[in-house]
């Protein structure tokens, strides 16, 4: 009987220290690490065009096409509208004519307003051309169609008209927030195929290629 008393007490007092045991134990909380999130550096207030945006452009009295394209917006200018045809010269005034006896250009230019209405032309794509964003280029691109001169003499042309149009706009104050390139190209690029009379003459233009400034 003893022996039982003496056992059981023994094993119960073993428990009372495992218990004690085990609530002295601390146990040390698991320490969870919050990752660091990196922020995007944002620029704020620039103006400089999204590389895909669409310029939306109208030139009062001018006979163009707006092109979009993905990365850059294209002008399409009949040449006539800025150059006398088939030459690298901005229009004259009757007595430019006159005083080079042709008569009958005076005579048109006289009557029909043509120097007045080809100078208006000229104002009316400076000032749609302003209206762009800071950090717009424009590329110059002059083009001819082939078959009424020969390439060398389109070349030639198209060069010429290229840097006097390109000069004109480096001077006009309302467009020194734009940067600007030009280059002629001759017959070299057709935008439409030289099967009709209609085409050919569409091939003669003024493209100003509208992108922003790398």
């Amino acid at each position: 009987m003893q022996k039982f008393f003496w056992g059981n007490t023994i094993i119960i007092m073993g428990l009372i220290i495992i218990v004690g045991c085990n609530k002295s134990v601390e146990t040390d909380p698991m320490t969870t690490e919050i990752p660091k999130i990196e922020g995007v550096e944002v620029e704020v207030g620039s103006n400089k065009p999204e590389p895909n945006k669409e310029y939306n452009i109208t030139i009062k009295d001018v006979d163009y096409n707006l092109i979009h394209e993905k990365e850059q917006s294209i002008i399409r200018i009949k040449d006539a509208e800025i150059f006398e045809t088939n030459t690298s010269d901005f229009y004259h005034t009757a007595e430019y004519y006159r005083q080079k006896g042709d008569e009958e250009t005076a005579y048109i230019y006289d009557h029909q307003n043509e120097y007045e209405k080809a100078v208006q032309r000229y104002e009316n794509i400076v000032d749609s051309l302003s209206s762009l964003p800071e950090n717009t280029h424009i590329n110059i691109e002059t083009h001819l169609h082939n078959s009424s001169m020969t390439p060398e003499e389109n070349m030639e042309i198209t060069e010429i008209r290229a840097k006097n149009l390109l000069d004109r706009f480096l001077a006009e104050e309302k467009l020194k927030h734009l940067s600007f390139s030009a280059k002629g190209f001759g017959d070299t690029i057709e935008a439409y195929p030289n099967i009709n009379e209609e085409f050919r003459w569409m091939n003669n233009r003024v493209e100003l290629i509208l992108s922003p400034e790398n």
